[in-house]
């Protein structure tokens, strides 16, 4: 699902730096928990208004998607909620090694052709980046719809140093520890089925 180009996304991001943030200033953050590909934020300022305590951080680079996740974090005035407008690889590849315990994938594109699969967030090109920045017992909680991309990103995580915490192949909602996102709303309206699995680097 194509997200139509806004043109005042960007000047908007602009205007409102105070809720920016870089690889640099990420790694300064305490009790932080990122989501890569935020969208148009629903889940992190749900999860950023639950959990005042926690600092949630929303990785994206859809200049579109992005302003609107800005938009939502300055007008809900949450301390705890910050944009990082840039693309995941590049973030990934600049932050601290060993200090990102908390990681969320939440619907990311599952690029379903097979000469694309290395852009998948979840691939080859991406989990030598998640062994450097995650610490050690450090989380990755990924939902999707894909089944495939489930299966993919599932073996590609244990093969590579991560164990399981959990699976869930008919996803409901922990409503205690998670929140929807505007994809998954309408995904369960479909009555897709969600799957979800959630991983430790050890």
């Amino acid at each position: 699902m194509r997200t139509k180009f806004k043109a005042w996304a960007e000047p908007y991001i602009n205007e409102h730096q105070d809720i920016c943030v870089d690889a640099l200033s990420l790694s300064k953050i305490d009790n932080l928990y990122l989501e890569i590909g935020s969208g148009k934020g629903l889940y992190l300022i749900t999860m950023a208004s639950k959990y005042p305590d926690r600092n949630y951080v929303g990785v994206e680079r859809n200049v579109t998607c992005a302003g609107y996740l800005a938009k939502k974090i300055v007008e809900s005035e949450l301390p705890n909620a910050r944009l990082c407008f840039m693309d995941a690889e590049k973030l990934l590849s600049e932050i601290k090694e060993h200090s990102l315990k908390h990681v969320f994938l939440n619907f990311s594109d599952p690029w379903p052709k097979k000469r694309h699969n290395k852009r998948r967030l979840t691939s080859d090109r991406f989990i030598p980046l998640y062994q450097k920045v995650m610490a050690h017992g450090g989380e990755i909680i990924m939902k999707t719809d894909n089944k495939e991309l489930f299966d993919y990103s599932k073996e590609n995580f244990l093969n590579n140093g991560f164990t399981l915490i959990f699976e869930d192949l008919n996803y409901q909602l922990d409503e205690e520890n998670d929140a929807l996102t505007e994809y998954e709303i309408d995904f369960r309206k479909d009555n897709n089925p969600i799957y979800r699995i959630g991983v430790r680097y050890e």
